[in-house]
């Protein structure tokens, strides 16, 4: 880290801020109640005092000393350990009156001065500013706290202000003026769903790439690390998962334990995929197939739109062999005639000859693995090809054989195809892939989960994806 950067020590936030935090400068951190304001300051001044030997002070307007230590043991943050040590100070002034300020500031200046500290957090300052008459009282204070706390001590400073629903500016609209940084954290609901959103306005010298970002409360402040497929190389391996009896693994460990096992046979599913996903729809199912296949089940593909026959090969050639590929593994193609053992091709003319055709591939793949078939089934491609009177007109055959089959169905659907309402219905899962804030997240309709950010690790060539709740 460069010198003239503070860590914040939130995971997954300083490496897309050139390091951290200018060092010596003032961050007004906003948000409404509930937000995680306390949470992000604590987790910088702790991050400071147990990591870093960067002594920290916290002075709290709106929460009492025993309040404040119990809530932030609670989250494995203990405070007093290094208060006993001398790193760290907790000032609380939760009764301050407008006659004390200027004397509480300079009992501020003092211990920043007597702890030679490195960090301080002021939350809140719209406690504080209670205290005043006129906003231009809250002004003088402010520029006092950048003037000499922040300037003079060197101290990097973090001042919690209050912003109201509805309100655009920050606090008493001032201090994002006179702040080197400003950052304000959001919740809203997306489906009925909670999301927590970090903004960037504005950081003093500093190239923001993504100034909206996605985080979580889980195990800590965190961010959700924008998906950026640069940064993602090509695993050679992706690490095998045991499925449990009765189902077929989706190759997800934890994307398995969502949706209650993984996938039954008989079952009829729904794979929604969000027009801003920054990963190729192949690369999603991927995992499916090749788990799939490493136990000797058939898969039979009918590639959603944009996705070539051949690409679905040169997808999986490095994780499956060619023999493997040839016997157990059938892709429909539209082009010119295909004569790899691989391919089906279908016309596109009519859809009851079409599915005949394919409904037979399947079965075929069936008895020749004696095992369970997965089918995917872009339903994009269907309603392209075919229109959607001719899709509705199949559907509930289609539902039928597979149900009677006793195989399992995976169904990739976009947000404008027509089909959905009718896909969803019938469905046992829906699952919906999607972006926010760059981030790739998945949550389920079908059962009902809450949204779970992606999280892919590779490790000596072998590829883990992991799945977080976002709380």
């Amino acid at each position: 880290m460069s010198e003239d950067r503070v860590s914040t020590g939130i995971e997954g936030f300083d490496n897309l801020i050139e390091g951290g935090i200018p060092r010596g400068s003032l961050l007004l951190l906003g948000g409404e109640a509930g937000s995680g304001k306390t949470f992000f300051a604590a987790q910088y001044l702790y991050h400071g005092v147990s990591k870093l030997d960067e002594p920290g002070i916290y002075v709290s307007f709106a929460e009492n000393r025993e309040t404040f230590l119990k809530n932030m043991k609670r989250l494995n943050m203990d405070f007093e350990k290094y208060e006993q040590a001398g790193r760290f100070r907790l000032m609380d002034l939760v009764t301050v009156t407008e006659k004390g300020v200027g004397e509480i500031l300079d009992s501020v200046l003092a211990e920043i001065s007597n702890l030679k500290a490195k960090r301080l957090v002021i939350d809140s300052f719209s406690a504080m500013a209670q205290a005043f008459k006129e906003p231009i009282e809250a002004r003088v204070v402010v520029h006092t706290i950048l003037g000499k706390m922040v300037r003079q001590a060197g101290c990097t400073t973090l001042l919690v202000v209050e912003k109201q629903s509805g309100q655009e500016r920050i606090g008493l609209g001032l201090e994002e003026f006179v702040a080197d940084n400003v950052m304000i954290l959001r919740r809203r609901i997306l489906d009925d769903r909670l999301v927590r959103e970090l903004e960037i306005v504005k950081m003093r010298g500093t190239r923001v790439q993504q100034p909206v970002l996605l985080f979580n409360l889980n195990g800590g402040f965190k961010v959700v690390k924008p998906y950026l497929s640069k940064d993602w190389q090509q695993p050679s391996n992706l690490k095998p998962v045991k499925p449990k009896s009765g189902f077929l693994s989706t190759g997800i460990e934890d994307l398995d334990e969502l949706i209650g096992g993984g996938l039954p046979p008989r079952s009829y599913n729904v794979l929604e995929v969000g027009a801003t996903v920054p990963l190729s729809i192949l690369r999603l199912v991927r995992p499916l197939i090749i788990q799939a296949l490493t136990h000797g089940h058939g898969v039979f593909i009918l590639p959603a739109m944009g996705i070539s026959a051949r690409q679905v090969k040169e997808g999986l050639t490095p994780y499956v062999r060619t023999d493997l590929l040839n016997r157990l593994v059938r892709v429909v193609d539209y082009g010119d005639e295909n004569k790899e053992p691989y391919c089906v091709r279908l016309t596109g003319a009519k859809i009851q000859s079409d599915f005949l055709k394919l409904w037979k591939t399947v079965h075929q793949l069936h008895e020749a693995s004696k095992k369970t078939v997965l089918a995917i089934v872009g339903f994009d491609t269907v309603e392209y090809m075919y229109g959607l009177k001719e899709g509705l007109r199949i559907l509930g055959r289609d539902v039928a054989l597979n149900r009677n089959i006793g195989d399992v169905r995976v169904n990739i659907i976009r947000p404008s195809v027509h089909l959905k309402p009718q896909l969803v219905e019938v469905a046992d899962t829906h699952l919906v892939v999607d972006e926010i804030q760059g981030a790739l997240v998945a949550y389920g309709v079908k059962p009902r989960t809450a949204i779970h950010d992606f999280n892919i690790k590779i490790r000596e060539g072998t590829a883990e994806i992991k799945l977080t709740p976002v709380i």
